[in-house]
């Protein structure tokens, strides 16, 4: 107890120090969670968390330093009633020395000598009285700061105690929100790598059905060149012998039938372009959602949960 309180830095370095480190990781945590983009940059439960957090260790800093004051005052009181042990025992040692000197004094002790002037009396004395009851009073005040001491130090040690355990249960209320947080955007983050998986399965397939489409047209333009160029070339029948006959009916209907697939291919082709590019957008916007998952991740998982683990508090 006294080493204790003779030493203010030994107080509560341990405690002191906890507390201030906690909050640069809380402040530190708060900063870190702000380079979060897009919809993640959310007041959450963890914001929450962080900013009680931040509040109770301001509170505590600030009682620790008012504890601090009040050991600092009681060591000086303490010194000043170890003082006033310290001078009224030196002075009764003088005293004593002097008294057993005096004791030892006979007739026959040499260098003994007449003092006319010692009858007289010089300085201040005190009644007997006044001397027990000076000694008294500095037994008392030493006696009333060790009492004072003591009910102080059962003080500090409560509210180092209760400190711990305020310390610990937001400490570990914040780190519960990490968990929780950090669960959370892992399951987004799957479900849209699954849904990504998905979409790129879409373009895949998309990309086929377009090249096969265009293959398909493709396959249609000599069918149509043909049947054109006999049409043509019967468009040239002399005379009498250009006859819209069967034949030429069933050219006529050929290039119409052929030109109508054609149409309709370059429609589903048209069509199926369009959704490729929606599938295109659709995968950038989902490669962007990941990516934003994968900071909020690493800022939390990795920047923040890290440095909290270096935080310790403990049990006093």
């Amino acid at each position: 107890m006294a080493r204790l309180l003779q030493d203010p830095s030994k107080l509560h370095p341990s405690e002191w120090y906890a507390a201030n480190k906690m909050q640069r990781a809380s402040t530190e945590s708060q900063k870190s969670r702000q380079r979060r983009v897009g919809i993640d940059l959310v007041h959450d439960e963890v914001e929450q968390e962080l900013l009680k957090e931040v509040e109770v260790l301001q509170g505590i800093i600030a009682l620790l330093g008012r504890t601090l004051e009040q050991a600092n005052e009681q060591i000086r009181r303490n010194r000043s009633a170890k003082y006033d042990l310290d001078m009224d025992l030196k002075d009764k040692f003088t005293a004593l020395t002097i008294d057993d000197y005096c004791a030892s004094l006979t007739n026959d002790t040499p260098h003994i000598i007449y003092a006319d002037n010692a009858m007289k009396l010089k300085g201040n004395f005190v009644s007997p009285e006044d001397w027990i009851d000076f000694s008294n009073i500095n037994v008392e005040k030493a006696d009333k700061q060790r009492n004072n001491s003591l009910a102080l130090k059962a003080l500090i040690d409560g509210i180092l105690s209760q400190i711990a355990n305020d310390m610990r249960r937001q400490c570990e209320m914040v780190n519960n929100a990490f968990r929780n947080r950090v669960k959370e955007v892992k399951d987004a983050k799957h479900k849209l790598e699954t849904l990504l998986a998905m979409v790129m399965d879409e373009t895949a397939s998309q990309e086929k059905n377009i090249a096969a489409l265009k293959k398909a047209i493709a396959d249609k333009e000599a069918p149509v060149k043909v049947a054109q160029t006999r049409l043509e070339a019967r468009n040239h029948r002399p005379n009498v012998e250009l006859c819209y006959d069967t034949v030429h009916s069933s050219l006529m209907n050929e290039v119409q039938e052929i030109t109508k697939n054609i149409q309709r291919l370059k429609g589903a082709l048209a069509q199926a372009q369009t959704e490729l590019k929606g599938l295109s957008r659709r995968q950038l916007s989902l490669e962007e959602e990941i990516k934003v998952k994968e900071n909020t991740l690493y800022i939390d998982e990795v920047l923040c949960m890290q440095m909290r683990e270096s935080v310790c508090i403990n049990s006093y």
